[in-house]
């Protein structure tokens, strides 16, 4: 367990906490360190979650599965991030996503009840815990909010300018790199990779970008600004 706290010291749930007192906290919490192949489910959907998942090595997908076993990527999910947090706070609730692994994984479980339950001999610990927790959340949150305000947008086209416009203003700069390939751009606006190939073609010959895999710049007084 301990091999894993250089890494869980750059996680933002322990920010603020010394490498003494992560070493106390796993062993009073009574964290479990689980190993996942890859291909193998981390969590399943509609099965009750409790604890956080720190992930400490690996990298795996948030999915949503219909009925008919067709599956959406969500989100992944790498080293130094966690997942359940939400979940596991709200009792008997059930998530209706799973996450499986696209690499060998290693996880860190972490009972939720452990945070939240006063333990006398490492009191401010918890309270740094709830704190980062709370910050987590409220990060997650926004961030679901500004995916949410790019695809209730009615065309491809608006989506995507919108997304860009969030980049441009998060650089500071109409020219700057998105973080996903193609499909993941397009799994994360909702929209047919092919059709939003097309409409990128059409943006850059209508004069709005110009773009060579995941840079992007965006035309302002119809000049290229790179």
């Amino acid at each position: 367990m301990h091999r894993y706290i250089d890494i869980l010291k750059t996680n933002d749930l322990f920010t603020g906490i010394c490498t003494e007192n992560i070493g106390k906290i796993l062993e009073l919490f009574d964290a479990k360190i689980t190993y996942f192949d890859e291909g193998e489910f981390i969590f399943r959907s509609n099965s009750e979650m409790n604890r956080i998942a720190v992930f400490t090595e690996g990298s795996a997908q948030i999915i949503n599965e219909d009925f008919w076993g067709s599956s959406t990527v969500l989100a992944e999910i790498g080293t130094g991030d966690i997942f359940g947090e939400a979940h596991s706070l709200i009792p008997y609730d059930t998530p209706t996503v799973s996450v499986i692994a696209l690499s060998p994984c290693t996880v860190i479980f972490i009972d939720i009840d452990c945070i939240l339950t006063p333990i006398p001999e490492i009191s401010d610990c918890q309270s740094q815990l709830r704190s980062n927790l709370m910050r987590i959340m409220a990060r997650k949150l926004v961030t679901h909010a500004r995916k949410i305000e790019h695809i209730s947008r009615r065309s491809t086209r608006q989506k995507l300018l919108s997304y860009f416009s969030e980049q441009m203003s998060r650089h500071q700069s109409p020219a700057f790199d998105i973080p996903f390939t193609r499909q993941q751009l397009a799994d994360y606006l909702s929209v047919d990779r092919s059709a939003m190939s097309s409409e990128l073609s059409r943006m850059q010959k209508d004069g709005l970008i110009r773009y060579n895999l995941n840079h992007i710049e965006l035309i302002v007084n119809d000049e290229c600004v790179s």
